[in-house]
């Protein structure tokens, strides 16, 4: 039994319940899994793709891939199996949609549509619940592609806050130079890669910093500490700090002096 419409051709809609562990050989058919429960590892052209709840998976036909059920209890899935003239992506692809719980109803509302009576109607609702699936996930791989592109740009400026995020040179302008963009455009990347301001992101590394230096008590004094971490100013440094842990500097020294560290 199969459904075709155009160059896609639907053999085969099922709910499942992964095996421990299995390997196929030649995919006879174009497959795309979505992930209910639990979690499986699929290794396929040397890659090991972990697919887990919430997830897509898409395998191309003739493709050769085993994998292996990693998570304790039922480990359900949707699946599709269709033909077409044209693949509709190169190679094997793992999707994170953010829309998942859609297209877990995508996928139920095929599954029901595929054991009903096949009416032309209900050929033709499978195949457009199809359609918008690989939208979906073609506009999933789009973002994918732009977010990387975004990341790429931004990629001299983390590869130097990396590594000097402590400098008291630092600054939102000289990591823009960088990347070759303006202060501005540098700004609303950054934000919308990290998901905060450069200035935030640079204050919450330092005081990480901070407080593992302080948890260490490898340190003379608070102000020693400040300095070290990009501050001139212990106070404005000791309000950060507390704002951040809901602690002083001072205070969360307190456990590790109780507990033989030197005085300071």
């Amino acid at each position: 039994m199969s459904e075709k419409h155009g160059d896609i051709e639907i053999t085969g809609i099922l709910k499942g319940n992964s095996t421990v562990r299995a390997s196929i050989t030649k995919r006879p058919s174009h497959t795309v899994i979505y992930k209910i429960s639990g979690e499986s590892i699929y290794y396929v052209r040397g890659e090991r793709l972990r697919l887990s709840a919430g997830t897509v998976l898409y395998i191309p036909e003739g493709e050769s891939y085993s994998f292996e059920k990693i998570s304790e209890g039922e480990s359900l899935y949707h699946l599709v199996n269709f033909h077409c003239a044209q693949a509709p992506m190169e190679k094997p692809k793992l999707f994170s949609p953010s829309h998942s719980k859609h297209i877990e109803a995508l996928f139920s509302r095929m599954e029901q549509s595929w054991t009903l009576f096949h009416s032309q109607a209900n050929r033709y609702k499978i195949l457009s619940l199809f359609y918008e699936l690989l939208s979906i996930l073609y506009q999933d791989q789009d973002r994918t592609y732009h977010t990387t592109a975004q990341r790429m740009k931004l990629s001299p400026a983390l590869q130097y806050l990396d590594k000097n995020f402590c400098s008291h040179d630092l600054s939102v302008s000289a990591l823009a130079e960088l990347c070759g963009i303006s202060t501005v455009t540098f700004r609303k990347l950054f934000e919308a890669q990290m998901g905060e301001s450069p200035k935030k992101y640079i204050i919450r590394c330092r005081l990480t910093k901070a407080k593992t230096i302080i948890e260490s008590g490898e340190f003379n004094s608070i102000q020693e500490v400040s300095y070290a971490v990009g501050y001139n100013d212990p106070l404005y440094f000791s309000r950060h700090f507390k704002q951040h842990f809901g602690i002083s500097p001072s205070a969360a020294y307190m456990p590790s002096k109780s507990q033989g560290s030197r005085d300071i």
